[in-house]
């Protein structure tokens, strides 16, 4: 999804600028300039649209995912409807990023979980964050 969202205006722009160079600058070639301009309003509105109606339709993606961890696991809770203990072995390596921390499950892959900076209330806390995984994990990939 994230990268539809963030090329899907980009692509709408580009198909904008030639349907005007088709609409100004050619003769007979107003139907296809119009259908041009029309599906890059619809590219362009469609995904930001689509974005904003899955997290506002969906009460649990769009709320506030509360989380701790200390020397025995890393805890997730969702309001009271969804709460998760994961213990440190079940997360076998991690990532750091500039927006946060990725760990990977045990899925190979297949799953992993987003920790994003902002999520910290200091700069101490994301610190003891990082040797909490450093220590129970090891380095960072």
């Amino acid at each position: 999804m994230v990268p539809m969202f963030k090329w899907a205006p980009w692509f709408a722009l580009v198909l904008a600028v030639f349907s005007m160079v088709l609409l100004l600058g050619f003769e007979d070639t107003l139907f296809v300039a119009l259908f041009g301009l029309v599906c890059a309003l619809v590219i362009g509105f469609m995904e930001p649209v689509a974005v904003w109606w899955r997290f506002t339709s969906d009460e649990m993606i769009s709320r506030t995912v509360m989380g701790s961890a200390d020397a025995r696991s890393f805890r997730m809770a969702v309001g009271n409807a969804v709460r998760e203990e994961i213990a440190w072995e079940e997360l076998p390596a991690w990532t750091e990023t500039r927006q946060g921390f990725v760990l990977e499950t045990l899925d190979e892959g297949a799953a992993s979980l987003s920790v994003p900076h902002r999520a910290f209330a200091s700069d101490e806390d994301l610190a003891s964050f990082r040797s909490l995984l450093e220590e129970h994990i090891g380095p960072a990939k």
